[in-house]
This record gives C-alpha cells, sequence and structure tokens, in this order.
C-alpha cells in the first residue's frame, strides 16, 4: 500500500504539475467525457505574453507584441492602479495600455476554457466600444486605452493621461534571475489553486514538493530509496494532514471516509467534494 501510493503520487503530482505550466492547460487523459457544453468562463492566469499571442491568433496578424510588462510599468507600482502593461496593436497599428486584473476578469461563454476565447471576447467588447463612440478605450482608461508614444520614449494614455514610463531596469542578473523564477513560481501556483480549486498556500505546497519529487526520481534513475519513500510520506502527511494508514482505514468505512475528506479538506482549503472527485484521484492517483 504504502509503495504503491507514492508511486501513484509521484507520478500524478508531476503529471498535474507539468499541465499547469502552460496556459492552454492539458492533463492526462481516462477515458472518454460528458459532452461538453456552453459554460461561463475566466482565465485568471493568463499572461500578458499569451494574451498578446491570442490576439494574434484572433487577429490573424502575428504582428501584435508586448511593449511593456507590468513589471516593467510604472502605473503598477501605484497604489489603486492594476497591473498594466503595454502593447502594440497590429489590427489598429496602434499602442494600447491594458490591464491585466481586466484582462483576467473578463467572462466568455465556450465550450473549453482558453486563452484565444479571452482574446477574441476582449475583441468583441473592443468592437462594441468603438460602435458607442469610445474609440480610445474605456471611458476613464480604468480597463484599457489607446496610448501614444512620445518622443521622451514614454507612453500617454488618451483617456486617463496616465504616463506609462519604463520602470528603471536593474543591471543586477543574479537579482533579474532570481526574481524570474519566483514570478514563474507565483504563475504555476495560481494556475494550480484555479484548475484544482485549493488555497494559494496549498497550491506553493504541492509544487515544491513535486519538484523534490521530480529531483529524487532523476537522482535515482526513477527509483525511490527508501529514504526517499521516507521522505515523502513524511512531507504528504504534512501537506494533506493525514497519515498513509489513515487513508487507507477511509477505504474501509464510509464514517472513516467522511472523517478523512473532512480532515484533508480543511487542511488544503478545498470542499470535501471537490477533494474526493478531483483534487485526489488527479493528483494523488488515490480513489476512495
Amino acid at each position: 500500500m504504502k509503495k504503491m501510493f507514492l508511486k501513484l503520487s509521484v507520478l500524478s503530482m508531476l503529471a498535474v504539475l507539468a499541465s499547469c505550466g502552460g496556459g492552454g492547460g492539458g492533463g492526462v487523459v481516462v477515458g472518454p467525457g460528458p459532452t461538453p457544453v456552453l459554460t461561463a468562463y475566466q482565465n485568471p492566469s493568463i499572461l500578458a505574453s499569451e494574451f498578446v499571442s491570442s490576439l494574434n491568433s484572433v487577429d490573424s496578424t502575428y504582428s501584435s507584441r508586448v511593449e511593456l510588462y507590468t513589471n516593467e510599468t510604472l502605473r503598477s507600482a501605484v497604489a489603486g492602479q492594476d497591473d498594466w502593461f503595454v502593447i502594440y496593436d497590429a489590427k489598429f497599428a496602434e499602442y494600447k495600455a491594458v490591464s491585466l486584473q481586466y484582462i483576467r476578469s473578463i467572462v466568455y461563454y465556450d465550450y473549453y476554457s482558453s486563452n484565444r476565447a479571452v482574446a477574441s471576447e476582449f475583441r468583441k467588447i473592443e468592437r462594441d466600444d468603438v460602435i458607442a463612440g469610445r474609440l480610445n478605450g474605456d471611458y476613464y482608461g480604468n480597463d484599457y486605452e489607446v496610448v501614444d508614444r512620445l518622443s521622451s520614449g514614454y507612453f500617454e494614455g488618451r483617456q486617463s493621461g496616465y504616463l506609462y514610463e519604463d520602470e528603471a531596469s536593474s543591471t543586477d542578473v543574479s537579482l533579474l534571475a532570481k526574481e524570474q523564477e519566483q514570478k514563474k513560481f507565483f504563475q504555476k501556483a495560481a494556475k494550480v489553486s484555479f484548475v484544482y480549486n485549493v488555497s494559494i498556500e496549498t497550491s506553493m505546497s504541492m509544487i515544491t514538493l513535486g519538484a523534490k519529487m521530480e529531483k529524487m526520481l532523476s537522482r535515482a534513475n526513477g527509483e525511490l530509496t527508501q529514504e526517499d519513500q521516507a521522505a515523502l510520506t513524511s512531507d504528504l502527511k504534512t501537506l494533506t494532514g493525514v497519515s498513509l494508514a489513515e487513508l487507507q482505514k477511509a477505504t474501509e468505512s464510509s464514517a472513516s471516509k467522511e472523517e478523512v475528506l473532512a480532515k484533508v479538506a480543511a487542511k488544503l482549503g478545498t470542499s470535501a467534494q471537490n477533494l474526493e472527485q478531483k483534487v485526489l484521484p488527479e493528483v494523488f492517483g488515490i480513489t476512495l
């Protein structure tokens, strides 16, 4: 039981974390799924680069690009402001400043969640704004707005009048590399948290544990030593709040099952139903 559980946990968690690494999603196919239905979606983890890439796909221009990322724009550091990025919009041959929070809040209806659908919905909203006479974005430039590139190199918002200045760049290469790694880690944690409906703290622990498992497997040519198994058993107990013996006991009676599910759900910051139907089978390879 112990060895099998660890093996399933390793393979399942690594597959899950790999599938959450990109913008389009993915996962392990276990059989035919239900017929897709039209559903309301949001993409709360879409990146500026993913949004622009999707715009290129929707527009078939392939020339739109990010000019300033959120960490390069001073407006992002102003209290009360969103995280803003500036793009060159090839469809209209103009520059735009866009709120990342706004893009992530856009609701669209589709059969599947995709970044392309976010970009398509943005174009629909933009078209409606233009038809209504709002040629340069929303009224106050709170969500997105057309900007002009000044001779100084700054971008000035036509609606808000805000200057989107390029943040002073760092020359510390090691610091920049560390910041990029931290950014990737939190982006992946946000996706895991969203996909599996667990707390952000739990998703960060899952990613850390997945990386630890991967390192162990690569070091030991795919075979876990007894020392590795003992360490992972301890880590899994810390993550879930229950021991392997308790998980085994949960399969023996409904009362034990409910007790264990409630305990683990509280620990992971999710519901017992989501835990049983999604998290345990897809992440840990366990069916109770």
